[in-house]
């Protein structure tokens, strides 16, 4: 008998009901700023009712209904309450996707209070496990392959974002053959019409899986004050009127489903605010970045020069640069972009394709000194690491290093990572602004198998997703009159286009021209 059914064989009993568990785990409340207890909402009842009765279950849902803490809380009561060395697995697309879920297991452990907390015999990065029992919680990460996880045995799996994974079938066979009889819950954001994910949604239940289903307008925060009444605010028209009659919706939601749109584009939103199962999987275009989006961008003639300059670096601004390495011989472009670290607004482009690589080292070891040492991050893939070797033998500091200490090396998962920022700051209005070159590339994004992809050129875009990826990873302490200073500079800049426009002028570099 282990120490728990010794000890606190009541407490034991209690917990037979896991909603008597979840009262004692707390979750970080983002508006609050602090820990609150956890309260299941309605989504996440139903959730737990299906996995109490259910071995075989797949997910879809709108974003932030709370499914992933849910889950996290619920397989680890299963670890608790196990009398037996039980593995209980997640299996996440990116490590930091699986550090993240493993994060709310060891959360929601701390959470509870000291008397009832069992002793643990391991807690690391990837793994917590019970000392009396040895059931343990780990987290795994494929990296979008199936076979990282061939070699182990698992009482139940929890897969997150199965949807980008490149060999859904072989990962789903190798999980089935592991588990056995055990659980498995599959939940994830949609990726493509038609893959093994969308599949298993379509079959269900005939082919053994339930399916938890739960569309945007259930989730009771997902709604504004209706604004349809104001004199600048266009009534619903006759499409929304049909979609707020068919979902029952109010105006307060019909109103928060048109802001929504209009920050992130109609194809964005049905793929993470669904209202039906199929506007989960439907997309009328392929293009990764929200068209509707773009058009309504402004799109700057900085020249078509090598050297192209937004504005001049503000005074006391930190900045972050991502550098995409080409061979050049003409084909595609090494391209090098600045951006702040306050603003997130791109500051200079170089773009060039005859530099061949030892010559691009010269120019980024110009700029990391005129910019005064920007965190910096090389694609390392093919040329790039003559570029790299040039910065480390002049010993240059403030280059990306991953926890690994290795180079950025870009694969399938980290450009959809980076890639996926970008897009959310161009839906978000942040980036409202664009040299022409980089929004034509944007414009030509395809999702291809999952990912996104180009065939034409996509240089400026893949440094201006890593320099924003380091803006993001090395934030600004920078103060409120730096702050102040960049948007003044940025609001007299915007009001100069306007005039030159409208004058006749054109851009060139930093200065004006007749």
């Amino acid at each position: 008998m282990t120490r728990i059914t010794k000890i606190n064989a009541d407490v034991y009993k209690a917990f037979q009901d896991p909603r008597n568990f979840f009262k004692f785990l707390k979750v970080f409340n983002k508006e609050s700023g602090a820990l609150e207890p956890f309260v299941l909402r309605p989504q996440q009842e139903e959730l737990l009712e299906a996995l109490l009765t259910h071995n075989r279950i797949v997910v879809l849902k709108a974003r932030q209904l709370g499914i992933s803490t849910l889950l996290r809380a619920y397989f680890l009561w299963k670890s608790y309450m196990s009398l037996e060395p039980t593995r209980h697995a997640i299996i996440s697309y990116t490590r930091d996707s699986a550090d993240h879920l493993h994060n709310m297991d060891k959360g929601f452990y701390l959470s509870i209070p000291k008397t009832l907390q069992r002793k643990l015999s391991k807690s690391s990065a990837r793994t917590l496990q019970f000392g009396d029992t040895n059931a343990e919680l780990r987290s795994f990460t494929a990296g979008g392959k199936a076979g990282a996880t061939r070699s182990f045995t698992f009482s139940d799996t929890h897969i997150s974002e199965f949807a980008f994974f490149d060999d859904q079938d072989d990962l789903l066979a190798n999980v089935v053959a592991s588990v056995g009889d055990g659980q498995i819950v599959i939940e994830t954001t949609p990726n493509s019409p038609g893959d093994k994910y969308h599949e298993l949604i379509e079959g269900a239940p005939g082919n053994g899986w339930h399916l938890c289903w739960f569309p945007w307008y259930e989730h009771a925060e997902y709604t504004k004050k209706s604004q349809f009444h104001q004199p600048q605010i266009p009534d619903p028209t006759d499409e929304e009127l049909a979609i707020k009659e068919m979902f029952g919706l109010t105006l307060g939601q019909l109103y928060w489903r048109r802001t929504m749109i209009k920050t992130m584009g109609i194809e964005k939103f049905r793929r993470e605010f669904p209202a039906t199962v199929d506007e989960a999987f439907f997309s009328a275009s392929n293009e990764f970045f929200p068209i509707d989006v773009l058009d309504e961008m402004t799109v700057l003639d900085l020249g078509g020069q090598q050297d192209r300059w937004y504005c001049d670096p503000a005074p006391g601004d930190r900045f972050a640069m991502g550098v995409d390495v080409a061979a050049g011989r003409g084909g595609d472009y090494s391209v090098i972009t600045v951006v702040s670290c306050t603003t997130h607004l791109p500051v200079y482009h170089f773009r060039s394709n005859q530099i061949l690589p030892h010559e691009l080292a010269d120019k980024i070891y110009q700029l990391y000194w005129d910019f005064g040492e920007p965190y910096t991050i090389i694609e390392q893939n093919g040329p790039g690491e003559t570029v790299l070797y040039r910065m480390k033998e002049w010993k240059v500091k403030n280059l990306y290093k991953d926890a690994k200490g290795k180079d950025w090396r870009t694969r399938k998962e980290n450009k959809i990572a980076i890639f996926d920022y970008l897009r959310d700051l161009v839906c978000e209005g942040v980036l409202d602004a664009v040299d022409k070159t980089l929004w034509a590339e944007m414009r030509s994004i395809q999702i291809t198998k999952g990912a996104p992809a180009s065939a034409s050129n996509d240089d400026m875009v893949v440094s201006t997703a890593l320099a924003l990826w380091g803006a993001k990873l090395k934030p600004t302490p920078s103060g409120y009159q730096v702050k102040k200073s960049i948007v003044d500079d940025m609001i007299k800049s915007r009001r100069a286009s306007r005039i030159i426009r409208e004058g006749g002028y054109h851009k060139h570099i930093r200065g004006w021209k007749k």
